[in-house]
C-alpha cells in the first residue's frame, strides 16, 4: 500500500474532517470515494459526448427502451 501527501489549508482540513465524522468514515476513504467519482463523472461525461457525435455522423442510433425490449422479447 502507498501513501500519498495532500497539503491542505486549516479551512480544507477542519471542513474535510467535519466531513468525514459526520459520514462516519475515515478522511481517507473520503477522499478516495470522491476521486473515485469524480473520474467515474469523467468517463461517463466522455462516453456521452462520443455517443452524441455518432449519432451526429449518423455511427449510432438511438433505439427507444420499448423497443428494445420488443426485441429481446422481454
Amino acid at each position: 500500500m502507498s501513501t500519498i501527501t495532500v497539503r491542505l489549508n486549516s479551512e480544507e482540513a477542519k471542513l474535510y474532517k467535519e466531513y468525514a465524522e459526520f459520514k462516519n468514515i475515515p478522511l481517507s476513504t473520503l477522499m478516495k470515494e470522491a476521486l473515485e467519482e469524480k473520474i467515474e463523472e469523467e468517463i461517463d461525461l466522455k462516453t456521452i459526448l462520443a455517443y452524441e457525435e455518432g449519432l451526429k455522423n449518423h455511427e449510432a442510433e438511438y433505439v427507444p427502451l420499448e423497443d428494445v425490449k420488443k426485441r429481446l422479447g422481454i
